[in-house]
């Protein structure tokens, strides 16, 4: 009797508490997208750091291998990235927006229907 039909009613009395999972659960989502997106960052930067060493030794660059190199082609990577990352979410912003403008979407094998159709329709 006091099982999962007294939890449910005591939630639905409870309107805070459905907020409260509500924002719980948006605070997990965006919390583990900035987790993921600062590990990215951390390996782009580790990698853009390693660029003048690697340059030198594989490419015959003569890049001067210093602190001061190392930081400044680690934080330009990690620019790069973050540019890139709002450029790509623009994009994705932009393509919900514009989801309701498209024409319905027809499939290869109707076009190629249509083609053929519009071919002998020209030569009659």
């Amino acid at each position: 009797m006091f099982g999962f039909e007294g939890l449910l009613t005591g939630v639905i009395q409870e309107p805070t508490l459905i907020l409260f999972f509500g924002l719980f659960f948006l605070f997990i989502l965006v919390a583990y997208k900035v987790v993921k997106m600062l590990i990215r960052a951390l390996v782009i930067a580790v990698l853009s750091g390693l660029f003048p060493v690697i340059g030198n030794l594989f490419f015959g660059m003569n890049i001067p291998v210093t602190i001061d190199n190392i930081i400044w082609f680690a934080m330009t990577g990690v620019e790069i990235y973050f540019v890139y990352h709002i450029i790509v979410d623009i994009g994705k912003l932009a393509e919900i927006f514009m989801k309701p403008f498209r024409r319905g979407k027809v499939k290869k094998v109707e076009k190629v229907i249509i083609m053929e159709r519009d071919k002998h329709e020209k030569k009659d």
